[in-house]
């Protein structure tokens, strides 16, 4: 065998290298540093270093004298600029064979995380799991794979050379656009299969989804290996990182459940790798993640060649340094931030049900969905999945609208719902910001899609250009001006609906009380424009909180500052009252 270029914190031993200069900005008890990895590159950082290898843009000195400094420096700031470093070996650490700070970093995560072994890498978890597909999966092995993991997954398994099964997906019901992998029936074919004389050596598992789906790993991983204790198990997490360090949360998290099998006895998988994405849940740069092994050492040993194949020799240390930093902070804080997270999210749930002025919403659980045991899913709690079709405009208008106009972004659509991601980083001024927004778009698209159904109107519908009337209070809508109306969109025109000035105590024209116009938008799906304006006297978001406030009863009782205009665009429905107050969270409350 080639010298090994394994990267597990259990290859070698010895204590870290220690490096010139470095200073420990947070340490243990006995003074070792409780972010070794994280203090080593920001003491190369502070260091005037000048490089004859690479990377001319560390620490700025390529952009010294450049017209494009300043936007660099807006852009990264002089420290990121510092981080930056091309240095390797003894200098800093070597990332493939590391035997300092790099590799007291993993072993610390490994630790926290409860896994043999811990790999950071900077390429993203895309990378990760085709270094973990590359170590459990050998040519011509057989592999069961959930068909709903990340494309990332199926492309790797096409250049492995493996014969690989899918195992079915299944919708969550016809209420909820989820969907996730059937569980049981994946159990049944593993089963099968090691009835028949042909198991399956690799199963692959998508355990935390995008959408919210939770897979119940204990029970899962549990059946696999009473069933063909050889089998390896590769289970990606990414959007599940920082479960592990909340009481509520943890339980269903693959190393647990594997902590879970060694306490009570039970037959454990020849080997388990768990992939995390730590900047979709934790506090790292984009493109950190986590690759987690149990297993023995020729398991650590394939995998740390698979990463010397698949992962890049010019490795961010900035990235690989937030991976060390977001564990302790992890470690050390995520209980209460994750407390703070759950709370908000219960909050989101209750005021769209309970706020007149969020009747257009509709949340999507976690009650009522994937509550049968027998599915093996179950919701994560940190997602609110809201249906917004009664605002009578598409999904993915309504991401525009809520990015554009008042600089909250949501990533996700399912047919009319959108999915909130209440994560670590969201406060309590972040979700009064949100429910200020969602009310006053539901105050504007409700009424605008309430003028564009047939019958007799009492709005102005007009077309600019050219700025004439469609129709004028009084006529009636039929088939034939909705369809006008539709083809004005659809060639770029803005439609605007006025109420009639007559029903206002206000004059007509007069600058103080005209009633404003709103862009509608309620085109069919097929005809919506992405780069279609909105109204310019649309209403503007309120500007973001300072970053050092806090919500409270009081303050959330007040309006947001906002340039939303004067004159609303409808009334609030007769007899609702003020918005519920969004009670601060206390510390430690469940």
């Amino acid at each position: 065998m080639t010298e090994p270029t394994s990267s597990t914190p259990a290859d070698e031993e010895g204590a870290p290298a220690s490096l010139p200069g470095r200073q420990a900005s947070l340490s243990g008890r006995h003074g070792a540093s409780r972010t070794p990895l994280a203090d080593a590159v920001l003491a190369v950082a502070r260091r005037d270093i000048a490089s004859f290898h690479a990377l001319p843009l560390s620490h700025g000195r390529s952009i010294r004298d450049s017209r494009v400094r300043e936007s660099y420096e807006a852009l990264f700031g002089a420290a990121q600029l510092a981080a930056d470093v091309s240095y390797s070996g003894t200098m800093l650490d070597s990332f493939f064979r590391p035997r300092g700070p790099l590799r007291e970093a993993q072993r610390l995560a490994a630790a926290g995380f409860g896994a043999d072994a811990t790999f950071f890498l900077s390429t993203g978890t895309s990378t990760a799991n085709r270094v973990a597909l590359t170590a459990l999966a050998r040519p011509g092995s057989r592999v069961l794979a959930d068909r709903s993991c990340h494309q990332s997954v199926h492309f790797a398994l096409g250049a492995l050379g493996v014969d690989v099964t899918y195992a079915p997906m299944q919708r969550c019901c016809a209420d909820c656009p989820r969907t996730f992998g059937d569980l049981p029936r994946l159990l049944q074919t593993f089963r099968t299969a090691v009835a028949e004389g042909r198991p399956y050596d690799t199963v692959v598992l998508s355990a935390v989804s995008y959408d919210g789906v939770r897979y119940d790993l204990p029970t899962v991983l549990a059946e696999l290996a009473a069933a063909h204790p050889k089998v390896a198990v590769l289970v990606d997490e990414a959007w599940g990182a920082v479960h592990r360090f909340h009481p509520q949360l943890r339980p269903l998290t693959a190393l647990h459940a594997v902590e879970h099998l060694r306490r009570t006895g039970g037959p454990l998988p020849l080997a388990v790798a768990v992939t995390h994405s730590a900047h979709k849940s934790m506090s790292a740069l984009r493109q950190g993640s986590y690759l987690h092994l149990v297993g023995d050492g020729e398991a650590r040993e394939r995998t740390a060649q698979a990463l010397f194949q698949h992962h890049t020799t010019s490795p961010s240390w900035p990235v690989l340094a937030s991976l060390d930093l977001a564990r302790l902070q992890a470690e050390t804080e995520g209980e209460q931030l994750l407390e703070r997270s759950l709370n908000l999210a219960r909050t989101l749930r209750a005021e769209l049900g309970g706020d007149p002025r969020l009747s257009a919403y509709r949340a999507l659980g976690p009650e009522g969905h994937l509550t049968d045991p027998a599915l093996l899913v179950s919701d994560d709690p940190t997602r609110v999945l809201v249906d917004i079709s009664a605002l009578g405009i598409t999904a993915a208008d309504f991401r525009r609208i809520l990015f554009d106009d008042y600089g909250l972004y949501v990533a996700r659509e399912s047919g009319d719902a959108v999915l909130f991601h209440v994560h670590i980083g969201v406060d309590e001024a972040t979700l009064l910001r949100l429910l200020e927004a969602l009310r006053t778009i539901q105050r504007t698209y409700r009424t605008a899609s309430a003028a564009l159904t047939q019958g007799t109107s009492d709005h102005f519908i007009i077309a600019y250009p050219p700025g004439i009337p469609i129709t004028v209070p009084g006529e009636r809508l039929c088939d034939r001006t909705l369809g006008e109306i539709g083809a004005l969109r659809s060639s770029g025109c803005e439609i605007y609906t006025l109420q009639q000035p007559g029903t206002s105590t206000a004059t007509y024209g007069v600058p103080s009380g005209p009633a404003v116009p709103t862009t509608t938008d309620t085109r069919p799906p097929a005809t919506v424009s992405a780069t279609q304006a909105h109204s310019p006297t649309t209403a503007a978001p309120a500007p973001p909180p300072a970053p050092t406030a806090r919500v409270t009863p009081a303050a959330i009782g007040a309006p947001a500052p906002s340039r939303i205009p004067a004159t609303p665009i409808s009334a609030a429905p007769a007899g609702a009252s003020a918005a519920p107050a969004i009670p601060a969270v206390p510390a430690g409350r469940k």
